[in-house]
């Protein structure tokens, strides 16, 4: 019994001993969660080190997409690509920052301050000008930035993800990374490829902005409507793909559609450019440099010519030989077919003191049509494009052109230093006085001529952007007359804001809106001109009258016609209407003058007389 009891001592002097084992016990516990505290924390600081430097990595990529998107094509996607990849990026650095945080936290630690890595942008985009370009140093940046991103960005990712496997915490957040830094290497090696070549193509200083969207940020373009698709058949030499191009470009749907076919254009080799040169209807193609469009359309239309003169000695034999009457309607078409080439042909022989005409289009069938100009416009520092209305056609086009050439000589001797191209524009199968009248869809009294027309001048339009060099002062000017200022105001409406930097209306008889602000184009650079005595501009059918106070346009003196000549007297020779227009075409609005009264007091239909007219004179 004694013994047992010197034993329970002893054992409790055991269990003292045991006590003491687990105390040391419980503060090694207690040694080793501060030192795994401790690594988390120094895993925290390090990967904390690292996202502070590398967390706005795409941000300078960024900036100078977002100032440059405006070209279009490809470029706004790249952009959101570009965009989500940033997010990805600082997505995944905030996880990782937050993981360890929290692992510092359950190792008893104090949390960690974590810092917001989701950093704002702000930029001022540049506003595009009519026929900007943009600077091939600020893609060279973008290429410099992607590249020193996606070098930086690859060790980075592989950092994280083992400091997070180090802790026995997920490396996703790394790898993510190491995705982002792939994405920018594989963007950085397309773009320098193809900048590289574009400045090898492009002579100009700065890079056309459909070069820019449709070829160097090609790969992110789109295809909705299938142009691409289409360019690549044109590309194989298929000239059925030619008029199917063609049809989408009359539709005027696809404000990209001529800088895509100039950057497509821009993009092949010289040879086979030469050889797409006699594809028939390729010249057609808005976007494409006005040289080349006049090069091609000569040889189509001398083409056309010789298989014409054939047809024309086929038919003729044939009629002699079956003295068949039913016969002569197809040759009767053939041999007008054949006078509107000859007709062309005359047109463009060139005039002393004027610069060369330049065959930009053309269409032997139906009422025929016919695009010139004075000039060249992908130069010009001024561009006018006028548009005609009622009984205008390929046939009548000799009035057309020389009330062009009339306005070629007015603004040129009011211009300085600028050159001007004038374009005589008969895209469009304009209403006439024939049984067609009766027809809404070609009726003068309906709009639907003008809405088809207006989307075709909207394409041509487009199409004097996309080719014309690069130029942050260049001026397109587009002056609508009777009809054609309705067909006018339509395409105005399509192109908000990018159809011209000026209108002008002539003896309009509305142009399709009720207020001026509605042509997506500042007041103050919409001007109208309505003679005294021309019945159309009083007419006001189509839309508030524009001459109106309401309407909210500029208006200029034009001065007073017999009403049988009024609606065609803008273009007289050395007339105030004439030379106003000079003026406004250079953008010289504090120059216009009054026109001389035939009266001593203001008559019916002279509004330019009113008592709150301020004009000042010529000088």
């Amino acid at each position: 019994m004694a013994g047992q009891m010197a034993d329970t001592p002893g054992r409790t002097v055991s269990g003292a001993s045991g006590a003491g084992q687990t105390a040391c016990g419980t503060g090694q516990t207690a040694c080793a969660a501060g030192q795994t505290a401790w690594a988390a924390r120094a895993a925290f600081d390090r990967v904390a080190a690292l996202c502070s430097e590398h967390h706005a990595a795409l941000d300078p990529a960024v900036r100078l997409m977002q100032a440059h998107a405006w070209v279009g094509g490809g470029a706004p996607a790249f952009l959101t690509d570009l965009t989500r990849q940033r997010s990805a990026l600082q997505t995944a650095l905030s996880s990782a920052l937050h993981s360890l945080a929290e692992l510092v936290v359950r190792h008893g630690g104090p949390a960690p301050a974590v810092p917001s890595l989701h950093s704002s942008l702000t930029v001022a985009s540049a506003a595009p000008g009519g026929f900007q370009g943009i600077d091939p140093a600020a893609m060279t940046a973008l290429v410099s930035a992607l590249d020193h991103a996606g070098h930086a960005l690859a060790p980075v990712g592989a950092r994280i993800a083992a400091e997070l496997s180090g802790q026995g915490l997920s490396g996703v957040p790394g790898r993510t990374i190491g995705q982002v830094a792939e994405w920018a290497t594989a963007q950085t090696g397309d773009l320098r490829r193809r900048l590289t070549r574009i400045r090898q193509t492009v002579p100009w200083d700065s890079l056309p902005a459909g070069v820019a969207a449709f070829d160097l940020f090609s790969a992110h373009c789109g295809d909705q409507g299938g142009a691409g698709a289409l360019l690549g058949r044109i590309t194989a030499g298929d000239a059925g793909a030619v008029r199917e191009l063609l049809a989408v470009q009359e539709r005027g749907q696809d404000p990209g559609l001529a800088a895509r076919v100039n950057g497509w254009w821009h993009a092949l080799a010289p040879e086979l450019r030469e050889r797409l040169l006699d594809l028939a209807g390729f010249g057609l193609l808005n976007g494409l440099p006005a040289t080349v469009r006049d090069a091609a359309n000569r040889r189509w239309l001398a083409a056309e010519k010789a298989r014409l003169t054939r047809e024309l000695g086929a038919a003729t034999a044939e009629l002699l030989r079956l003295d068949d009457p039913l016969l002569l309607g197809h040759w009767e078409r053939v041999a007008n077919q054949l006078r509107r080439v000859e007709l062309i042909e005359r047109s463009l022989r060139p005039v002393p003191g004027h610069p060369p005409l330049l065959l930009l289009a053309f269409d032997l069938n139906g009422l025929g049509r016919l695009i010139v100009s004075w000039g060249d416009p992908d130069t010009a520092d001024i561009t006018v494009t006028s548009v005609s209305g009622l009984t205008s056609g390929l046939d009548a086009a000799a009035g057309d052109l020389e009330r062009s050439r009339a306005l070629w000589q007015q603004s040129t001797a009011f211009s300085g230093d600028r050159t001007v191209a004038s374009i005589t524009w008969l895209g469009y199968s304009a209403p006439q006085l024939d049984p067609g009248i009766l027809d809404p869809a070609k009726s003068v009294a309906f709009s639907h001529a003008a809405a088809t027309g207006g989307a075709g001048l909207a394409a041509f339009t487009d199409g004097l952007r996309a080719s014309h060099v690069p130029s942050g002062t260049a001026r397109a000017v587009v002056i609508g007359h009777s009809y054609g200022s309705l067909t006018t105001g339509h395409a105005a409406v399509l192109r908000p804001g990018r159809l011209a930097d000026t209108l002008i209306f002539l003896g309009s008889p509305g142009v399709g809106v009720d207020h001026v602000s509605q042509l997506g184009i500042s007041p103050k650079h919409v001007w109208v001109g309505e003679a005294g005595g021309d019945p159309v501009a009083a007419l006001g059918r189509f839309g508030t009258d524009p001459g109106r106070d309401a309407f909210g346009a500029q208006r200029f003196p034009v001065g007073r016609e017999f009403w049988t000549a009024a609606h065609s007297s803008y273009w007289n020779q050395d007339s105030p209407s004439l030379r106003n227009m000079g003026r406004i075409i250079n953008g010289q609005y504090d120059r216009l003058i009054q026109p001389k009264s035939y009266l001593d007091q203001p008559q019916l239909l002279m509004p330019e007389f009113s008592s709150n007219s301020t004009f000042k004179q010529d000088r």
